[in-house]
């Protein structure tokens, strides 16, 4: 029991002169006896790529006089005390948290420090995503993200959203319209820092005339008008399905009920001729 205590007293010893590390994030070789004590990182920014801006919270394990919270500069370094301007951009926590250890150990400073990187506030690598989700803001580029996917991590389109995303590039290269139904055709496109995805509300088509319940519906492609005329209960008794009137773009239009509606579409029934 002696030796116990004695063993105990020893690796506090230690620990305060700063030669055992409490992690195994800088020194893989103690990371048993350690990793319970250490402040653990965001698991978002696992693997995030720091860039300006970014504002980024350093511990350097019982040195509170080291630790502090910054954000990275316009020239992508974080500049710390003792060690000077550390490079940050393009570089996950783990890789920065590793470099700043292996500075304090090269300059001297500190014996085999532990040091932990979490991210604060993300600013320069996100996409916004807006519109009809059920979780709109910026999403932190932690890692490589398809238009599909992102838009799944905001939740998904809403009963009130479209089944597609207008893309704005950060590139300046202008919108794109995604279709949500058809992956080959940009929903797996990879998105890149500053990009925007837009819900925007479902498209509708309209049935009016003699049916049983008038009013817009919402479109599924693919659909027909008589698909579109039994989701508003079909003709009335004065209904006729051999005269129909389609309006689209503002024009009327020749179509029979089989035909495949297209967004804003309008369907009038009119009535028999007796």
């Amino acid at each position: 029991m002696k030796a116990e205590t004695l063993l105990k007293s020893l690796f506090a010893l230690l620990i305060v002169a700063g030669t055992v590390p409490a992690t195994a994030q800088t020194a893989a070789g103690t990371a048993a006896a350690t990793s319970a004590t250490s402040p653990a990182p965001q698991a978002a920014s696992a693997g995030y790529q720091l860039g300006p801006e970014d504002e980024v919270k350093i511990s350097v394990f019982g040195q509170p006089d080291l630790s502090t919270t910054t954000r990275i500069k316009a020239d992508g370094t974080v500049v710390l005390a003792l060690v000077g301007a550390v490079p940050a951009q393009g570089k996950t926590t783990a890789q920065l948290a590793n470099d700043i250890a292996a500075g304090y150990a090269s300059g001297g400073y500190l014996t085999k420090p532990s040091v932990s990187v979490e991210v604060n506030t993300y600013v320069s690598r996100f996409v916004t995503v807006l519109g009809n989700v059920p979780q709109a803001g910026n999403y932190p580029l932690d890692r490589n993200y398809t238009v599909a996917s992102m838009l799944a991590k905001a939740g998904g389109s809403t009963k009130d959203g479209a089944n597609a995303v207008i893309l704005t590039p950060a590139d300046g290269s202008g919108p794109v319209r995604i279709s949500l139904a058809d992956m080959a055709a940009g929903a797996m496109r990879q998105l890149q820092p500053g990009d925007t995805l837009f819900v925007p509300p479902a498209e509708k088509v309209y049935v009016y005339g003699q049916v049983q319940q008038p009013g817009a519906f919402s479109y599924v492609p693919g659909q027909s008008f008589r698909q579109a005329l039994a989701l508003a209960g079909g003709p009335t008794l004065a209904g006729s399905t051999k005269r129909i009137k389609v309006r689209r773009e503002g024009k009327e239009i020749q179509a029979n009920l089989d035909d495949p509606v297209k967004p804003e579409d309008v369907l009038i029934i009119r009535e028999k001729l007796f």
